[in-house]
Formats: structure tokens, sequence, C-alpha cells
């Protein structure tokens, strides 16, 4: 081929966006348009409708907006619309454009979140209905997983370690009133109880049967 080549041209336009209509082709003949600003493969297909090969069109505008050939777009064309800075991926169904529903979008019915319109926290998997919201709501986190187990039955609260020191004594009934103000130190004792000793101005906790001034 290299040393015989052979041109084999197909119906084609050095314009751009020269869409052939349904009388120029025939059903899978195949015609190009390859101006730089919108190029595309086209064919008939076995309905009688244009199809578009490809690109994708990238613009702020949607492609074929001025035609230079055949009005209209393909059914299943693509269009990266780059008129915001969300870059939104749209397909032409016959009558409009849509955006691509995806893990993230902007629209309920494309998408259950979104980041840009807050769904992620109003209605989305992570809080409402998600793994977050399965969580929260029917009680892996607070009724019956590991920080509700803590917290309901006892670990944390009731018999944990900050329960064994609430509940039996050293935190709780050792420190029920507080930092203790006093003009002399009483007799030391265990406990950890904390005291401010007013005559001799300092913080003092009970420690090996005496008083430790902080």
């Amino acid at each position: 081929m290299a040393s015989t080549p052979v041109i084999l041209l197909l119906k084609r336009s050095g314009n751009s966006a020269d869409r052939p209509d349904t009388a120029t082709v025939q059903t899978g003949e195949p015609a190009l348009s390859f101006g730089g600003a919108e190029p595309g493969m086209y064919f008939k297909d076995s309905a009688g409708a244009i199809r578009k090969i490809g690109p994708t069109f990238y613009g702020t505008n949607a492609p074929n907006s001025s035609p230079v050939g055949s009005t209209g777009n393909s059914v299943g064309e693509l269009w990266v619309d780059s008129s915001s800075s969300a870059y939104y991926m749209k397909v032409w169904d016959g009558a409009s454009w849509q955006k691509v529903g995806a893990a993230f979008a902007d629209n309920a019915a494309s998408a259950n979140v979104t980041i840009a319109s807050g769904a992620i926290v109003a209605h989305s998997a992570i809080v409402a209905s998600g793994s977050l919201g399965a969580v929260s709501a029917s009680g892996a986190l607070l009724a019956s997983g590991a920080l509700g187990a803590l917290i309901a039955s006892g670990a944390l609260a009731a018999s944990g370690a900050i329960g064994a020191v609430s509940s039996s004594g050293s935190l709780e009934a050792n420190l029920a009133s507080g930092i203790n103000v006093v003009g002399a130190l009483p007799a030391a004792y265990t406990g950890g109880v904390v005291y401010l000793n007013a005559g001799v101005s300092g913080l003092y906790v009970s420690a090996n049967g005496g008083w430790i001034l902080i």
C-alpha cells in the first residue's frame, strides 16, 4: 500500500458543522465533515436517521448550533458543555440535551447525591438513606453499634472506663463539688480529690496519703 498508494475518498466537506441530510447519503454510507471547529463522521441508519459517530463536541454552545449543512442533532450525540466550570457531559435524546447521570450530579432525577446543590447533606445516601444514614438512623452507631453499645449498654457510660470512674467513685463521688476552696488542707485520703488552698494559695491533689501541689 505504501509503494502503490490508493486514495479512497468518502463524501466529505471541509466546512465545520456541515452535516449530510438523508438525501445526500445512502443507508450505511459514511460522510465526513472535517472542519476543525466541529468535525464529525456521519451515516444514515436503517430507520433513515442521520447518526454521528464522533468525536464528542466540546464548547460553550451545543454542537450544530450554527449549521452549515443539515440542521439538528443525532440521537446519542455527546456534548461537553464548557459554559460553566461544571463541564457537564450531555447527550441528545432526540428532543433535548440531557445531563448524563453519575455518582455525583446536581439533578435528583439523574442521581441521588450532589456536591453543588447540597443533596449530599440534605437527601443523599451518606446522610439520609445511605451508609451514614443507616448507621445513624437505624442504630449501628448509636443504638446497637459500637458507640451505641458503649453508650446504651454500659461499656462507656455504665461499666466501661468512664462508667467505672463515674459510677464507682473517683471522678463523680470525690469530685462531686468540683474544685473545693478551703482555708486549710483537710486530712489526705486517696480518691483524687482536688483542692484549692485559699490560705497557702495553691492547687493540690491527694495522692499516696498526702497532698501534692500541682
